[in-house]
């Protein structure tokens, strides 16, 4: 008797836990939509044209990592059986379209980052590209566990024949979002690295830049210098010490675009082309230089002591030898962007000019350093260093 009076109990209480469980999904599909509301708001707000950072995207990218999170914890806690209502289905629908408008932000934001004005935004573009690409990336998972979540409730609930009408809709409703937000990350994806191809072509250009900025110093710097008995082993020593700074610089983004030459997606643009001829000179400009320190050098031995001497002599080998290190490499990298340049045929002219002055360069380089070596060989005999 008292087993049944238990029984009778559970019974009874039954629908009201029931109703509580249902009450606690109802409550927790609603509170989903409530947070992906807020954080598809602030994703629409967001601009890079309006010079929002992308800290602030970072942000965004950490709210919808939260934002997963939840939506993982709500599928967790799912049991069977389940009795669905009006409002659960119109609360998935919610979620569905939520996750196709944040696609659609993504895309736009994608988008917005079609352009650099100058050196000073390069950071922030880099920057752009692997937010937005993160973005992408977990709005994508954010649509698969929605998807997810939706077909677990579906399987789970115990009155599919009474919401078969509003079932079938929500299922063809969450088909036809999921669709949008696949072809959404694709173009997405798509357009990172199309952009992406085009950051090449801007570290490129300023890396070259700053390049040439460097190498016009230190051909002034060295044209400046003049060497007497008692300074030339000082003064070349800091020489080759801002020549091996340049030479790491070039020998960095040689290597850069050794690693980039089989992907044919880097545009040739003009100033491309003026940095890679500004370098050639630059590097004769350099061994001009080194002639004429052997030169000097020369006249001023008789003077010198050994010690000073055997020092400046080494050092303008070495010079020579960076030097001609320097010019091997602006030519290989030359041959290596260009090879790898997709819009050869727009620019072949002036690729065809610029290769010959760099050419002519190269070989009035050669000529002054092994006039340079020459002297100083002979110098090495004569004085027995």
């Amino acid at each position: 008797m008292k087993k049944t009076g238990l029984l009778i109990r559970a019974v009874l209480l039954l629908p009201l836990w029931f109703g509580t469980v249902h009450a606690a999904l109802t409550d927790s599909l609603q509170g989903l939509v409530g947070q992906g509301s807020a954080l598809d708001a602030n994703l629409s707000a967001f601009s890079f044209a309006s010079g929002d950072s992308c800290s602030q995207l970072g942000t965004l990218n950490t709210s919808v990592e939260d934002y997963i999170r939840s939506i993982e914890a709500v599928s967790a806690q799912l049991s069977a059986p389940l009795s669905l209502t009006q409002e659960d289905l119109t609360s998935l629908d919610d979620l569905s379209a939520l996750a196709r408008s944040m696609a659609q932000q993504s895309l736009r934001l994608a988008q917005e980052i079609d352009s650099i004005d100058d050196a000073a935004e390069l950071f922030e573009y880099r920057a752009g590209l692997s937010a937005v690409l993160r973005l992408s990336g977990d709005i994508g998972t954010m649509a698969d566990r929605i998807l997810e979540m939706a077909d677990r409730i579906l399987l789970m609930a115990d009155n599919i024949g009474a919401m078969a009408d509003k079932i079938v809709y929500t299922i063809t409703l969450q088909s036809a979002n999921m669709a949008f937000i696949q072809s959404a990350m694709l173009a997405t994806q798509e357009n990172m690295v199309r952009l992406n191809a085009s950051l090449s072509s801007v570290v490129y250009n300023l890396t070259l830049g700053q390049l040439v900025s460097d190498g016009n110093v230190l051909a002034a710097e060295m044209n400046a210098t003049v060497l007497d008995e008692t300074n030339m082993a000082s003064e070349l020593a800091r020489l080759e010490g801002a020549t091996a700074l340049m030479e790491a610089a070039l020998i960095d983004l040689y290597a850069f675009a050794g690693m980039n030459s089989a992907d044919a997606s880097h545009y040739v643009d003009g100033d491309t082309l003026t940095y890679l001829t500004d370098l050639s000179e630059i590097n004769l400009a350099l061994a001009r230089s080194i002639e004429v320190f052997a030169g000097t050098v020369g006249e001023a031995a008789p003077l010198t002591q050994a010690p000073v001497l055997s020092d400046a002599m080494a050092t303008m080998l070495r010079l020579a030898q960076d030097i001609k290190v320097m010019g091997d490499r602006i030519m290989e990298m030359s041959a290596k962007i260009v090879v790898m340049a997709d819009n050869v045929g727009v620019m072949s002219g002036r690729i065809v000019e610029v290769q010959g002055i760099m050419n002519d360069d190269m070989a009035l380089t050669a000529a002054s350093l092994g006039a340079s070596q020459r002297i100083i060989v002979g110098l090495i005999g004569t004085y027995g260093l």
